[in-house]
Order: C-alpha cells, then sequence, then structure tokens
C-alpha cells in the first residue's frame, strides 16, 4: 500500500461543503471511529458547533477528526477516519497537532477517546492520551423485580420543559467528561423509547433515559442529584422502568457504566444485572 507523506497532506477547518467528500471517506475507509450517541454522522456535522479538522492529499480527503461541542472544559473524539491509502498514524497526529491550540483556546483541559473501534485504540498514545478505566456493559434477563423501598418517590414521564432540569441535574451528578449538556438530552429525549423523573413536592431529584434495541432496552442514563443519592431515587426509577417494560413483554436490559462506579454497580447488581462481557476502553488526553 502507498503511504502518503506527511509533508503532503494540508489541514483545514471543517465546512457546510465539505460533507459530501466526508461521506464519502467514511463509507470507503476501513479506519472509522463513530461515538456519535443520538445522531448519524450528517446530523452531527451539521449542528454548528462541532469541532472539526479535515487532513487532505492533493484534494482529496484523507482523515478528519471530529470533537463534540466543549462543555466544563471537556470534550470528546466523536468521529475520526482515515483513508486506507495513507499512513493512519502520521494523518491522526498532524490532525490533532492541529486541533490541539485551538482546543486550548477554547479552554479545554481534558479529552476522551472511547475505544469502540481498536484500530483507533493503536494509535491513542501516540496522539497523547493516557489509559483511564474500562466502561462496563452489563445486562438482565428476566421479570424478578426487587421491591420499591418505602418512601417511593412519584414517578412520572418526563416532558419537553424538564430538559433544562434534567440538564442541571446531570451536569450536577455527573464530572466531566462524563455530562451531558442540554443539546444532548434534546436528542437522547427525540429517540427514547422510556424517559421518566422521580419527584418529590414538584422537584425533580432524579431521571432515567432508556431506548430499545432488537428485542430489547438499554438504560442510556441513570442520574440522581448528588443531595438525594443513597435515598433509593435510583432503584425507584430502574424499579418502574423494568415494571413498564415487563409490562410490554420486554425482559433483556442492558446498561454501561463506568467500572469505578461502585454505587452504581451495586445498584445495578441488586437488580440481577450481570456483565456481559462486553466492555469500552477509555482513554483521555490533559491539555
Amino acid at each position: 500500500m502507498k503511504v502518503a507523506p506527511v509533508s503532503a497532506l494540508t489541514i483545514t477547518p471543517y465546512q457546510r461543503r465539505h460533507l459530501q467528500p466526508i461521506r464519502d471517506l467514511l463509507f470507503h475507509s476501513s479506519y472509522v471511529h463513530s461515538h456519535l450517541d443520538w445522531l448519524d454522522s450528517d446530523q452531527w456535522l451539521e449542528t454548528g458547533d462541532t469541532i472539526t479538522h479535515l487532513a487532505w492529499q492533493r484534494g482529496r480527503l484523507v482523515g478528519m477528526i471530529a470533537l463534540s461541542s466543549p462543555l466544563n472544559g471537556s470534550t470528546w473524539i466523536r468521529l475520526a477516519a482515515v483513508s486506507d491509502h495513507v499512513d493512519p498514524e502520521s494523518v491522526l497526529c498532524l490532525l490533532w497537532a492541529d486541533l490541539v491550540p485551538r482546543l486550548r483556546q477554547l479552554d479545554v483541559h481534558t479529552v476522551g477517546l472511547l475505544i469502540v473501534n481498536d484500530w483507533i485504540g493503536r494509535y491513542a498514545s501516540a496522539l497523547g492520551f493516557h489509559y483511564g478505566e474500562e466502561i462496563v456493559t452489563l445486562a438482565r434477563a428476566g421479570y424478578d423485580i426487587p421491591n420499591p423501598l418505602p418512601n417511593r418517590p412519584k414517578i412520572r414521564v418526563a416532558e419537553l420543559r424538564d430538559l433544562s432540569q434534567l440538564a442541571t441535574l446531570d451536569q450536577a451528578a455527573f464530572g466531566p467528561p462524563w455530562q451531558m449538556s442540554l443539546y444532548d438530552l434534546r436528542q437522547a429525549y427525540r429517540i427514547a423509547s422510556s424517559c421518566t423523573v422521580a419527584t418529590k413536592d414538584d422537584l425533580i431529584l432524579g431521571f432515567q433515559i432508556s431506548t430499545f434495541f432488537f428485542d430489547g432496552a438499554h438504560l442510556a442514563r441513570l442520574a440522581v442529584h448528588p443531595s438525594q443519592q443513597g435515598q433509593g431515587i435510583g432503584g425507584a426509577l430502574l424499579g418502574d422502568l423494568l415494571e413498564r417494560y415487563t409490562r410490554r413483554g420486554i425482559h433483556l436490559m442492558t446498561v454501561n457504566t463506568q467500572d469505578s462506579n461502585h454505587q452504581s454497580r451495586r445498584l445495578y447488581q441488586r437488580f440481577g444485572f450481570e456483565p456481559n462481557g462486553y466492555n469500552l476502553p477509555y482513554w483521555f488526553a490533559e491539555l
């Protein structure tokens, strides 16, 4: 395979007219990293506030790195691709070197990278990323649900007007780079099969968002305000969710969580979730 020398590459920021070359690169390349959650690549690039740089060789797009809009000093590499006909490490390193000054100007301190595709993990160290921990996937199958604890909070379906409160709650419950923005929550709410909130005296204490997949469901987010953690709010939301899905004949559910999040893991274990062996390494770079 012929490898393009780094000196032959030019780096430019993304513009809307580049959308078709990006589509072609993503379609034809074997080296694609995609961690977009709720959107496809076209929708994600067209949000307008992503940070995307492109690598060109004689007018042909051969590489890209795209990051999410910074939130509280952190961001994620959400989309990356390199042509099969160039050296991936050289292209990625050149793109990254061009991105770092811009990220620093935006006061970004932490960049996350979830290794959903093995190929990009081979170059993470060369980009200055360090291994953090595993994101573990847990699964349960069955209809047994633990009895609810006393003083169970009221659970209701979330409404569009709640999303601003949910974003504030989420960013209190999680630290960077694990927080969700209001835009993220809007997109998650748009495709969710279930989004419910736990309330007391009309105050939202926690929420969950879940989606369907094949013959099961996935708990995409479970968040409880720090002042309410340890009081059964997460268990109430999870128990109510499982009851709802059981009534619909759905008995398989998965969830992802950080290996270090022992509180969440204890909760999921109580509800019958067990590791299914599908882990994703989390890497990070400090700028």
